[in-house]
């Protein structure tokens, strides 16, 4: 049994047809930048906190000898929700926009985006991230962020309260990974 499901009440008591997953694609820019450092540590963190979340980041999830573009258009297409891990620098990224672009899609649809903001706030933002609802990298902005991302068009991947527990459990090693970026130069 893993450490969030501790007092899980809810194991074996879900029907198989109303498991569901979401996509999560972790956008960054620069390699061995804050923004990276900051989605590779996501990238593992995630499904710590919510089981059923599948993030895909490009640096470790595309296998050698894969056509990278392909790979990349494929996962923009079916995620459901986007992180962009912000930083001063990487605020005017071309790829960081075109990935924002690509993950929100056309109007209406059910897919969100959300700025993560790393060492920078919201009225950093100037169009087109300033279009989202952006979060800061700290704890109660986290939990919004992991909030948002539980919440799907078929319901919550798991009850509000697993999440508060579970996001407990394992809020320091983020903090640990988010002090870390943080210090790297930009």
């Amino acid at each position: 049994m893993c450490r969030s499901c501790v007092g899980c009440d809810i194991v074996g008591s879900v029907s198989p047809e109303r498991i569901f997953r979401v996509k999560v694609f972790l956008s960054w820019s620069g390699s061995g930048s804050r923004s990276h450092a900051v989605a590779e540590g996501l990238h593992g963190w995630i499904q710590n906190v919510i089981h059923l979340a599948e993030p895909f980041i490009s640096s470790d999830d595309i296998l050698v000898g894969e056509r990278w573009n392909d790979v990349l258009d494929r996962q923009l297409d079916s995620s459901g929700f986007g992180i962009l891990c912000v930083t001063k620098k990487s605020l005017k990224s071309p790829w960081l926009l075109f990935e924002a672009g690509v993950l929100a899609g056309g109007y209406g649809t059910p897919k969100r985006v959300c700025p993560y903001l790393i060492d920078l706030g919201p009225d950093d933002l100037s169009p087109p991230l300033n279009r989202f609802n952006a979060t800061v990298a700290d704890e109660a902005g986290t939990f919004r962020m992991m909030r948002s991302l539980n919440e799907t068009s078929d319901g919550l991947l798991v009850p509000d309260a697993i999440l508060r527990k579970s996001f407990k459990v394992w809020w320091e090693e983020l903090a640990a990974i988010l002090a870390k970026a943080k210090e790297l130069p930009e």
